[in-house]
């Protein structure tokens, strides 16, 4: 019999106190959604150590017991052949539990077998209607997110359970030095975080986060001296996992007390800056500009810092432009932060805030005089500080500009020919999956659905999952759902909105897209069955209203198409 919630509630934290502290986050999350999930879940655990393994899962189990979830366990061994006998056990057991648990052996889950279990994903989720969660190792998950791209996107969460950082007396942990042990009375060195293009996979990325969170549990605990870097390192990568709450919580909670106690107002107004860009990302750009105003500036002013003051002021500008107010921003990037640069004789700041200059006249459609700042007062500068990087990106905004005139061609070519092998010969991903995805963009105004669909799935998607970039990955969602509209496909244009976009922006909090995102549906009801047309005005109304309060200019382009359609607008609510 399954207990009360509040019973529940207490369980699950008194099973997290149980087990070693590095597993006390990931345990939480993972059974409350399990808990509180759907029926229907695939979930995969990064659980190396067996014995850590079995720990974890002992409690889970007790956990699902109370909440009425009954559970099994599936051991996948060289006995099982194939995927296809896999999946037939997985359906048996999914019909006699809630929770079945696939313990893999390290080497089964191979390319082979994730891109057979790849095409098998809509008979599993249709028969075995149960939580799967998938106990792998590091290696398995990662060949899951390139091989079975389609069942990756189904998944609810990837975790992590580490067995605590090995004691003092131990060898040297990954990229220690005697020197270092010396020097941090008795705490083993975190081993350092990766230089250059930050590549790591999502299942990196959350082994990386439990490896720190084992080496802040570990006793004696560290010198604050030596905790600023980890813990700096901890608050991006949650936020870089997209998990924006922990992020915030860390930040509050963790970083700023540390940077108090180490006196460093520096480093807490830098801090600041990061919660200030998650309320930004959130649409909650009233307390956003608060913060940079009222808790970063006056610091940096006092500190005599005028570089970090100017770059603040960049932020400013950023909010305001978000919110049309060019003539503002244009005012700061050219009076606050132009001057400061100039001063200090920092080229390559100037040459980055002459770009933002050029994005607002880009905006305001001044494109001739955009585009020759970009020609003249941005690449020469990159070129003369041999900057492959930015020199490329600006090539990029380049293309932006001819593409926005209808120079297609040109455009197309620059993408190929002149961003792309430089961002392939950088090994940045990231950053040719977003031109990847300017390529698809300029084949869909053309009317190449096919080859833009197959970017987009093949060549975008893949990158965003393995990286753990779930916004990313919501917005390549949305670019899709566009594709199957144009071609006509709208039933499951609808369904990627509903169910894929539309939920991630709403976990995310990120007021904006989720406002956007509504609207389309919303239009797209209202353009279908009259049926829905109570539905379509109410998500339309409360879309326009969120833009509105945030005060974006697409809440104009929304009320144009509103009124087009015979619809008026709230009286209640008016742009502020």
């Amino acid at each position: 019999m399954a207990g009360s919630a509040f019973d529940v509630e207490q369980l699950r934290l008194a099973a997290a106190r149980g087990l070693p502290a590095s597993c006390h986050d990931d345990f939480l999350r993972l059974s409350r959604t399990l808990v509180h999930g759907p029926a229907f879940q695939w979930l995969l655990v990064d659980a190396p150590d067996e014995n850590l393994r079995k720990q974890v899962m002992t409690a889970l189990d007790e956990v699902l017991r109370m909440a009425g979830l009954n559970t099994s366990r599936l051991p996948v061994s060289d006995r099982i052949a194939d995927v296809a006998e896999l999946e037939e056990r997985l359906i048996k057991n999914a019909r006699a539990g809630s929770v079945v648990h696939v313990v893999g052996r390290p080497g089964w889950f191979d390319s082979a077998r994730w891109d057979a279990f790849n095409a098998r994903r809509e008979r599993l989720a249709s028969q075995a209607r149960a939580r799967l969660v998938f106990w792998l190792d590091a290696d398995a998950i990662a060949l899951a997110s390139s091989k079975a791209p389609d069942l990756w996107a189904w998944r609810s969460g990837v975790y992590a359970f580490l067995p605590p950082a090995a004691p003092a007396t131990s060898a040297p942990a990954i990229g220690s030095s005697p020197e270092l042990k010396l020097t941090s009375g008795h705490v083993s060195p975190i081993p350092p975080r990766p230089t250059g293009a930050d590549n790591r996979s999502m299942a990196e990325r959350s082994r990386r986060v439990a490896e720190i969170r084992a080496w802040l549990a570990n006793k004696p605990a560290p010198p604050d001296e030596l905790l600023a870097a980890p813990v700096d390192e901890l608050g991006r990568l949650l936020h870089d996992l997209g998990d924006y709450d922990a992020a915030l919580q860390h930040w509050r909670e963790v970083e700023l007390p540390l940077h108090r106690r180490l006196g460093d107002e520096r480093a807490e107004a830098m801090t600041k800056g990061q919660i200030a860009d998650i309320l930004q990302a959130r649409g909650q750009l009233d307390e956003a500009l608060r913060i940079r105003r009222e808790e970063q500036l006056p610091v940096y002013e006092r500190l005599g810092d005028v570089r970090s003051k100017a770059v603040t002021t960049g932020k400013i500008a950023d909010i305001l432009q978000a919110r049309g107010q060019l003539d503002e921003a244009l005012r700061i990037r050219k009076e606050e932060q132009l001057s400061v640069y100039e001063r200090l004789g920092d080229v390559r700041a100037k040459a980055v805030t002459m770009g933002k200059i050029a994005d607002i006249l880009q905006a305001r459609g001044q494109f001739d005089e955009a585009l020759r700042i970009r020609r003249e007062e941005q690449m020469p500068v990159y070129e003369r500080l041999g900057d492959a990087l930015s020199k490329a990106v600006t090539v990029g905004k380049i293309a932006n500009i001819l593409r926005t005139r209808g120079q297609l061609d040109e455009a197309l070519r620059i993408y190929r020919e002149e961003q792309l092998p430089v961002f392939e010969r950088l090994g940045d991903i990231r950053s040719k999956a977003v031109t990847m995805g300017q390529i698809a963009d300029i084949l869909q105004d053309r009317g190449q659905f096919d080859e833009a669909l197959r970017i987009r799935r093949e060549e975008q998607m893949p990158v965003f999952m393995r990286l753990g970039d779930v916004r990313e990955q919501a917005v390549t969602m949305g670019q899709i759902a566009d594709i199957l509209q144009d071609r006509g496909q709208l039933g499951e244009a609808l369904r990627i909105r509903k169910e894929e976009e539309l939920p991630v922006y709403d976990r995310l909090g990120e007021v904006r897209g989720k406002a956007i995102t509504s609207a389309k549906i919303g239009l797209h009801l209202l353009d279908g069955e009259g049926a829905t047309a109570d539905e379509a005005r109410q998500l339309l109304e409360t879309a326009w209203a969120e833009l509105s309060r945030l005060g974006l200019p697409e809440a104009d382009a929304l009320a144009e198409q509103m009124r087009m359609r015979g619809l008026k607008l709230p009286a209640t609510h008016r742009r502020e």
